[in-house]
């Protein structure tokens, strides 16, 4: 059991609650009989009513004026109120000594001698000190004024009462309780009207108020994509969460708070402006406009202690104020109150009628008139009109807990018909078996709303139904295990409230937006700006997007309408950084630098794989101009001018190093001292980015001077069968370089290139495979080296072919003396040996290893001028030189005309026909042979001389003879 000086745990608060109706609303007196008749208090102590508009400090004396007795209690027109002034007391007093008591939430330590709750659970008849009465003007409201009449009339303290409320009610307290000491108080500070403006021209720490909850969402939703947010306040929200939503405001999370009229209760926020959105509100009745005393409630908000406050509209389109309510509302001039609300506050339980007939009483009091029908007498009268009602109502028991039931809100605002269906099976268990509520209905009630997701609206629909269960398991004499039952239902409370708390936050508040506007100016600009590992912009914890090398980008979870502002208030910020990083890419090493040669798109350099510049044409191939990324126009210029000369040493060096040969091949064109034959080659060379096929330039190779071939091969070129290029220009970075620096001069994207080590390609980009260095053949692509080496192999074969063969060894075993061998003998006979097959074989395991079919293999070849010989399967060839094109005009045939006669022999035989042959004015001498006639062997043709021994072709034949014998 906590005692003096220590705080009560929840399970201790609990069981204290479930005790409170026996012993709290007794008190020390006991449950006294009251004359309902006697309308006001005979107590002789002294009363005092402090009375003036709002910032007049009376809340605070009314606390220090409770502190200062030995025990009290002030009764609040609301809960939040309730649970704000709670709250202050505990740090005075300490938690053990103070209690809390409101419909949903009671917390009431063992020892608590000082009480806080809302005014319908005050407990008037517990002696204390000390009682206070909050706003008591209300008790002309409609709805709820006859409690606050009931509290006006009968709460006293034992030593002290204050009454607290606005000037209004003066006259009404002097007639009623006319022993009170009517004082006073001056406003702290002066609330002057601001007129109308623009919800987005609105001053920062300002309330605006709205009268319903779709107004609230509304306003909210535009603020958030005007400023960043705003907080919610309706008197809907648990403790918890309009605690949440006033803490964002109080913390300068967000300027702006978007609340209902209960904000005009008493809540101490700091607020510098109260705008009005609407003038009227309905009252549960009618729509109705406000009086100037409701006006001044809620615009006093503005200016606390002694700041100066305003108020104003923002756009009414049923017109704002009116000069009379202005001049009332800046002067806290208001009419007073002709009469208050009241109701018989203890009516007789012998029978339904006679309970009815007593809440019917009038008053007898003229300044007091009836109070209308309210909630709980709505639900009786509908039971009333019940025949089992009627039935079990029949003795006072049932009748006082129907009534003590009625008192349950309708927190759900049902309304009276449904909520009278709760009532009355509620009322069915308390007046029957052991007169408890069924803990399985309640169980499963609240297993139904344990559920934290979903909407606003869902879920303070599901906190106004666990409002209903809370009030319920406050009541120790309605359930059993109460104490239990009440940390349930207010855990749940607890974790719907911080749900809703996170769905307003997100809905209606953009932290990212906020923080970045709220601080305009220098000191804006000072805010700390955390760039993270993945380039995540942090400005004061909060992320607003990423940087990615020199470019911002927005988050993509912001809103669109906020896309710009944040990319505004982002540019602001990162000046800084994006000075630094300007600083260490001009000032840095090639590491951080590449290539982006994406295929499809434009060439890029990056930093840290960020793009920040664009390759463009230049006066050359090797010379490209490079147009700095657009996110870095927000540098100053000579950090833009310093980042473009880095950039471009940085092409320079990797052109150095990569494809050295193409800018020496460029360099060599432009030197006046190269030969000009030379120089057109080169320039074509260059023009194609290092490499092209021969026919494209057979007549330039060919005019080439002895003298000037050197020169070629002294820049490393080949001069290939098919292609001229050099071999370094064939590596993957080369061509990489190669393929930006032609999409750069032709402002073409680049191509898609072959996989970085690919031989033979059966398909791809006609531009890419070209650069890359590949050349078309039947099986798709191959690369120009590879089909080079095809080539150098073919002609090595036809040299090893045409070496002249090696002496045999003297006495060897493998000759036949009789001019016939083992294999080539014609017959028993002694014949001549038969002839060697024509050609000479080259081995296609080369090109079979880069993949080539026989298709293909035969097609290469023959473009390198070898020609197959023989029967196919024997796969022999024979050199027949390359073809050079026929540039002479073709003539054309003669048109033959139908209608001329053709002759023709009687033998059938055209080739020997004499017409044919006198046509073509030739006729073979009877002398001489026919041209397809075997050669006559000529006698006198000189001996076929042997090789020279020390020619290189004998060195060559010597070696292929020593690998045969291996």
């Amino acid at each position: 059991m906590a005692g003096a000086g220590h705080d009560a745990t929840p399970t201790e608060k609990s069981a204290a609650a479930a005790r409170f109706d026996d012993r709290l609303l007794r008190g020390d007196r006991g449950h006294a009989s009251l004359d309902p008749k006697k309308m006001t208090s005979s107590s002789s102590q002294p009363v005092k009513a402090v009375l003036g508009p709002t910032n007049t400090g009376k809340t605070h004396l009314a606390v220090e004026r409770l502190t200062a007795h030995s025990s009290g209690m002030i009764g609040f027109p609301l809960r939040l109120l309730a649970r704000e002034v709670y709250d202050r007391v505990v740090a005075i007093k300490g938690a053990a000594q103070v209690a809390l008591v409101t419909g949903e939430e009671r917390i009431i330590p063992p020892d608590a001698r000082y009480l806080l709750g809302t005014m319908e659970a005050l407990p008037i008849e517990r002696d204390v000190a000390f009682v206070g009465i909050d706003e008591a003007q209300l008790g002309a409201d409609p709805e709820r004024g006859h409690v606050f009449t009931d509290r006006l009339l009968r709460a006293r303290g034992r030593d002290e009462t204050m009454i607290l409320g606005s000037a209004s009610i003066r006259g009404l307290v002097k007639n009623l309780v006319p022993e009170a000491d009517i004082i006073t108080r001056p406003r702290f500070s002066t609330l002057s009207y601001a007129g109308t403006s623009k919800l987005s021209r609105l001053p920062k720490r300002s309330a605006i108020v709205a009268f319903s909850a779709e107004e609230v969402y509304a306003i909210a939703e535009m603020l958030r994509r005007f400023s960043g947010g705003a907080a919610v306040v309706m008197g809907a929200l648990s403790p918890k969460t309009r605690n949440s939503q006033v803490a964002m405001f109080e913390a300068g999370e967000v300027d702006y708070l978007v609340a209902t009229d209960a904000i005009g209760m008493g809540l101490n926020l700091d607020v510098q402006h109260v705008a009005f959105a609407s003038l009227q509100k309905f009252d549960g009745r009618r729509l109705r406009r406000l009086t100037i005393a409701e006006m001044a409630q809620i615009a006093g908000r503005a200016g606390r202690h002694q700041q100066d406050g305003s108020f104003g509209t923002i756009g009414l389109p049923q017109g704002g104020f009116t000069p009379e309510e202005v001049a009332a509302i800046e002067g806290h001039h208001f009419p007073p109150l002709p009469s208050l609300f009241w109701r018989n506050p203890i009516p007789g339980f012998g029978s339904l009628d006679q309970l009815l007939s007593d809440l019917a009483q009038p008053p007898t009091q003229p300044v007091l008139r009836p109070a209308p029908e309210a909630v709980d007498i709505a639900v009786l009268k509908h039971l009333a009109g019940d025949m089992e009602v009627r039935a079990r109502g029949g003795d006072f028991d049932a009748v006082q807990r129907l009534w003590d039931i009625c008192g349950l809100p309708d927190f759900e605002q049902l309304g009276a018909e449904h909520h009278s269906r709760t009532i009355f099976k509620l009322w069915q268990w308390r007046t029957s078996g052991d007169g408890m509520i069924d803990p399985d209905w309640f169980a499963r009630r609240l297993a139904k709303l344990n559920d934290v997701e979903g909407d606003i609206d869902q879920l303070a629909s599901r906190i106004a139904a666990v409002r209903t269960l809370c009030f319920i398991a406050q009541r120790g004499d309605w359930i059993a295990g109460a104490a239990g039952w009440t940390e349930q239902t207010q855990a749940l409370e607890s974790r719907l409230s911080d749900a809703l708390h996170a769905a307003l936050a997100q809905r209606f508040v953009d932290r990212r937006l906020a923080l970045l506007l709220r601080d305009a100016g220098q000191r804006g600009a000072a805010l700390p700006v955390a760039v993270g590992p993945d380039g995540t912009v942090a400005v004061d914890g909060e992320a607003i997007g990423t940087l990615k090398g020199f470019q911002f980008k927005v988050d993509p979870v912001a809103r669109a309408s906020d896309h710009r502002m944040l990319l505004a208030a982002a540019e602001k910020h990162l000046r800084a950084e994006l000075a630094r990083r300007a600083t260490t890419l001009a000032e840095g090493d090639d590491s951080a630098l590449s290539l982006v040669a994406e295929p499809g798109a434009a060439p890029r350099l990056a930093w840290h794989g960020h793009p920040i510049a664009t390759l463009a044409k230049g006066p050359t191939l090797v010379q490209p101009s490079i147009l700095v990324d657009p996110s870095l126009r927000r540098l100053e210029p000579h950090q833009v001018q310093a980042i473009a000369e880095r950039l471009q040493r940085f092409v320079a060096q990797q052109l150095a190093r990569h494809a050295a040969p193409l800018a020496a091949m460029g360099e060599a064109a432009g030197d006046l001292f190269t030969p000009p034959r030379v120089r057109a080659l080169l320039a074509a060379l260059t023009d194609n980015s290092g490499t092209i096929g021969r026919a494209a330039v057979e007549d330039q190779l060919n005019a080439l001077a002895p003298d000037e071939r050197p020169q070629l091969r002294k820049l490393g070129l080949t001069i290939g069968s098919l292609d001229i290029f050099h071999p370094v220009l064939l590596k993957p970075e080369a061509v990489r370089w190669r393929a930006a620096l032609t999409a750069a001069q032709q402002g073409t994207p680049i191509p898609a290139l072959p996989p970085h080590g690919a031989v033979l390609q059966k398909t791809g980009s006609h531009i890419g495979l070209t650069i890359a260095g590949f050349r078309r053949c039947a099986s798709g692509w191959l690369r120009i080296d590879m089909a080079e080496k095809l080539a150098r192999q073919a002609h090595a074969a036809r040299m090893q072919a045409s070496a002249p063969p090696t002496a045999p060894i003297a006495g060897s075993g493998d000759h036949h003396h009789d001019g016939a061998s083992d294999e080539g003998a014609s017959d028993d006979h002694g014949g001549v040996a038969a002839a060697p097959p024509p050609g000479f074989v080259i081995d296609p395991a080369l090109a079979t290893s880069l993949g080539l079919d026989d298709e293909t293999r035969r097609g290469l070849l023959g473009s390198f001028g070898f020609r197959s010989v023989g029967e196919p399967g024997l796969q022999r060839w024979r050199w027949s030189g390359l073809r050079k094109a026929d540039k002479r005009p073709r003539r054309k045939p003669p048109v033959k005309r139908a209608d001329a006669p053709t002759r023709t022999p009687a033998n059938g035989d055209v080739r020997r026909s004499p017409v044919i042959a006198a046509a073509k004015g030739k006729r073979r001498p009877p002398d001489k042979p026919r041209a397809d006639a075997p050669r006559p062997p000529r006698p006198d043709r000189p001996a076929r001389r042997s090789p020279s021994p020390n020619s290189p072709f004998a060195g060559l034949a010597a070696l292929l003879a020593e690998s045969r014998k291996d």
